[in-house]
């Protein structure tokens, strides 16, 4: 009787096997296949975890700052602070570039790190020189950089088959993270410094063009300064004036006592003589020189020239040096929230998650399938 019914048991599984074949292949095969796969052969993945925080110190990017913040939240004006929103993205962006990867290639062989024997085939980089496109390509799927715009805090998720290539990696990230800010605060200093000393050189360059100009017009009009020529000219003229106003008034007295030949009168009478002599003498020399008295207005505005720029070399000078002294000082730097962590257990991949994607996937991939296959049916009836 047994031998009876093995028969009908195999049609039975059989034709069990033939009507649900589709589902068998298409979502129980694969989600098996997921199982076994990260149950017992997929290597498991360390994950490191890090935080930094973008710092500038510059006060007017801290106000600037701080208005953008107060225009999104007082929240986030709160929580960001200090912080270079710019640089920031700038670092974000630097640590899932193609230069990160090299930089990494170069320090620690990333492809050697992610090829090891004891890693799994489908786990492993699969190739040995990969391109720099596909090496990108890997390494972003095993790290993650978030940055929290509610916080000003990102932060650095590096998973690895060891855990303390898991650890180096991310310790090398941020290494090139403040590397890649100094930098910035180099180019930022010199383009200042640089700026600032173009400046400086405008300013010299202008000081001494004036100081040209004037030495020119001195020697073309031979006077070093006509302002003062004519000053000293015209109260040379008063002086001899007011003597010779006094010597008149002395020989009036004279001649109301003394004869008009005493040789005290004579004398006075030559003095009054020889200081009209020389009052005419120098009035004659100021009809000469009426062309320095018409130079006095290009001299004025050549010392007014000269002032403002001395002024400006001297302004220009300052902010020099200011520059400078501010060059000197770290304007943006990381802060190290959070140092990255040597893992103690793999945290990857997660078996259930992973599997009920597979599941899901696969059910969803079979009832469009029979969605589209039934259509096809009714549409050739």
């Amino acid at each position: 009787m047994i031998n009876a019914d093995t028969p009908d048991t195999h049609s039975g599984m059989t034709a069990f096997l033939r009507r649900h074949a589709p589902v068998l292949i298409v979502v129980v095969l694969p989600t098996f296949l997921a199982l076994v796969y990260y149950t017992l052969i997929a290597s498991g993945q360390y994950e490191s975890e890090a935080a930094f925080v973008v710092k500038d110190s510059r006060p007017a990017s801290r106000a600037s700052s701080a208005g953008s913040s107060m225009m999104m939240g007082g929240s986030m004006a709160m929580a960001s602070g200090g912080a270079g929103l710019a640089e920031n993205f700038a670092v974000n962006t630097y640590l899932k570039s193609h230069d990160a990867v090299g930089s990494l290639q170069k320090r620690l062989n990333l492809v050697g790190i992610y090829r090891r024997s004891d890693i799994d085939i489908l786990s492993r980089l699969f190739y040995a020189n990969p391109t720099p496109e596909r090496l990108l390509w890997y390494y972003l799927n095993h790290i993650d950089v978030v940055f929290h715009e509610d916080t000003g805090v990102t932060t650095l998720d590096v998973r690895a088959f060891r855990p303390e290539d898991a650890k180096q990696i991310a310790d090398e990230l941020l290494k090139l993270g403040e590397e890649r800010i100094n930098e910035f605060n180099r180019l930022v200093a010199e383009n200042t410094i640089k700026a600032a000393d173009e400046e400086v050189t405008i300013a010299e360059n202008r000081v001494k063009d004036v100081q040209h100009r004037m030495t020119a017009f001195r020697q073309r009009s031979g006077d070093v300064d006509p302002s003062k020529s004519s000053i000293v000219g015209i109260s040379l003229i008063g002086q001899l004036e007011t003597e010779l106003a006094q010597s008149d008034t002395q020989l009036a007295q004279m001649l109301r006592n003394l004869n008009a030949s005493s040789p005290q009168v004579l004398t006075l009478k030559q003095r009054i003589k020889a200081l009209n002599e020389e009052i005419e003498a120098q009035r004659r020399l100021t009809q000469k020189t009426k062309g320095l008295y018409a130079n006095i207005a290009d001299y004025d505005e050549l010392m007014m020239d000269r002032e403002f720029a001395q002024e400006a070399y001297m302004t220009s000078a300052s902010e020099l040096e200011t520059a400078r002294a501010t060059a000197r000082q770290q304007q943006v730097y990381v802060v190290r929230v959070v140092e990255p962590n040597l893992p103690g257990m793999a945290t990857y991949p997660r078996i259930f998650y992973m599997v009920l994607a597979v599941f899901v996937g696969s059910g969803l991939t079979f009832m469009i399938g029979r969605l589209l296959i039934t259509g096809m049916r009714e549409h050739a009836i």
